[in-house]
C-alpha cells in the first residue's frame, strides 16, 4: 500500500493539471464500478439466500401436507396451502385454485370457502373480490404468515405427528 501511495505521488508530480483531473476524474468512476460491483454481487447473494429459504419452506409445508400422520384441521390445510401458493409466488390465491393444491394431498377440506370466512373474521386472512359474480381471492395478513410459523413450528417440533388441531 505504502509503495502505491509512492507511485501515485511520483505520477501526480509528472502530469499536468488537466491530466491530473482527467487521472481523478478515471479513478473516481473506478471506484463506483467497483462499489456497484461489490453492492450487486451482496444483493444477488441475498438473494440466493432468500430462494434456498424459499425452497426450504416449500420442502417443509409439502413434508406435512403430504404426511397423512399429521392430522391438520380444515383450518391448518388451508392456511399452510395459501402459504405454499404464497411461496411459490402467487400473492392472492382463490378456492379453485387452492382446493387443487389441498386435493392433490388429499386435505381438501368440506367448505374452503367457509373455512377462508372464519380465518379472515380472525383476521388471519383478506378476502378480495372484483365483482359480483366473480371469484374470491385471498392471501395471509401478516398475522396470519405469523400463526403459520406458529402451526409449523408445532407440527416440525412436535414428536408426536397423531394428534388434533393447532388452530382450532
Amino acid at each position: 500500500m505504502q509503495k502505491l501511495a509512492q507511485l501515485a505521488g511520483e505520477m501526480s508530480d509528472q502530469m499536468s493539471a488537466e491530466q491530473f483531473r482527467l487521472y481523478k476524474e478515471m479513478i473516481s468512476r473506478q471506484f463506483e464500478a467497483k462499489l456497484a460491483e461489490e453492492a450487486f454481487r451482496a444483493a444477488a447473494a441475498e438473494e440466493d439466500a432468500g430462494d434456498d429459504r424459499r425452497s426450504e419452506s416449500l420442502r417443509q409445508v409439502h413434508g406435512i401436507l403430504d404426511d397423512e400422520k399429521y392430522r391438520l384441521s380444515g383450518s391448518e390445510s388451508v392456511l399452510l396451502g395459501c402459504h405454499y401458493k404464497m411461496l411459490e409466488g402467487d400473492d392472492e390465491v382463490d378456492t379453485k385454485r387452492l382446493n387443487i393444491l389441498l386435493h392433490r394431498f388429499n386435505r381438501k377440506p368440506a367448505n374452503t370457502t367457509k373455512i377462508v370466512d372464519t380465518l379472515t373474521k380472525k383476521k388471519l386472512m383478506e378476502t378480495s373480490s372484483e365483482g359480483m359474480h366473480s371469484h374470491k381471492t385471498f392471501f395471509l395478513t401478516p398475522a396470519g404468515q405469523d400463526h403459520v410459523n406458529y402451526v409449523l413450528g408445532q407440527l416440525s417440533n412436535s414428536a408426536v405427528r397423531d394428534r388434533l388441531s393447532v388452530v382450532d
